[in-house]
């Protein structure tokens, strides 16, 4: 073929390729995005405090998983944005008292859904309790979680697994903690190891926060080894957990996330898992 006729060819060959992928697309070509996605956990999943006006409920509107509020940008509406697809197959299974120990219950209850779902976001802390046992219950905790994902790669073997950190860097929360008036800093006051203020004093306790970080990591260091025993599991890699809290992040109770929060953790998580959920 003589080059003349071969630099006519070239683009006709092209437009007709792209038109062929164009028309395969149109056509119903598989989304790269889940179809359908569950999050198993506790509060911070069901949005609970964030509503300013009802700091003690939960708001499944401002989850940072399925919530549908546009402040919050939540995992859901992200994926809608990109794929109408999953709009009303978004399911949340969690409660504001969830713990580990409901976790195997959560799992049952998403292998039951139909269709089954393509992504599941387990969002699930580990309880340090200053109480001299901690160390015995982060291994626990272990073995339960690695029981409770296997059995959901088993009972949903379609499905990629997300697992979240504990949400909040410990640096941070000294600096909101610092900067509160004395009134407000006294409430986290008391002899235990959990609570980081001294009273009358309200000075903070460095010693309480590095013990409650050490089992914090702890746990987390549990999420990451058990999540990499299980096909089409991916650790958030501390993305939770490095997350810069500020005062405007927390609700009014101080413990749980404002819808700034959850925005905030939205945005934190989907830098960590867009690629994972994208891959479908």
């Amino acid at each position: 073929m003589s080059s003349r006729i071969w630099r006519r060819v070239v683009p006709i060959l092209c437009a007709a390729l792209a038109a062929a992928a164009a028309a395969s697309a149109a056509a119903g070509h598989p989304s790269k995005y889940p179809a359908s996605l569950v999050v198993i956990g506790g509060g911070d999943a069901v949005g609970v405090g964030a509503d300013a006006a009802h700091p003690y409920r939960d708001a499944p509107a401002d989850s940072w998983v399925t919530g549908t509020n546009p402040a919050v940008n939540s995992i859901y509406s992200r994926v809608v944005a990109a794929d109408p697809a999953l709009r009303g197959h978004a399911y949340n299974l969690s409660s504001d008292d969830a713990g580990i120990d409901d976790l195997g219950h959560l799992v049952a209850k998403t292998v039951a859904l139909s269709p089954k779902p393509q992504l599941v976001i387990v969002d699930i802390d580990g309880d340090v309790q200053c109480d001299g046992k901690d160390s015995a219950r982060v291994a626990d905790f272990g073995t339960k979680l690695g029981t409770a994902l296997t059995t959901l790669s088993h009972g949903d073997p379609g499905a990629r697994i997300f697992v979240v950190s504990y949400w909040g860097s410990f640096s941070s929360y000294v600096q909101y903690l610092r900067a509160l008036p004395l009134n407000a800093r006294l409430k986290h006051a008391g002899k235990s190891l959990c609570q980081f203020v001294s009273a009358p004093s309200g000075t903070v306790e460095l010693s309480h926060v590095a013990y409650v970080e050490k089992f914090a990591y702890a746990y987390d260091a549990q999420l990451k080894a058990q999540c990499a025993k299980v096909p089409n599991c991916r650790y958030d890699g501390g993305a939770a957990q490095r997350l810069d809290t500020t005062a405007g992040d927390l609700n009014v109770t101080q413990e749980d996330l404002s819808e700034q929060g959850q925005a905030k953790l939205a945005a934190t998580e989907w830098a960590a898992m867009s690629s994972f959920v994208s891959g479908f």
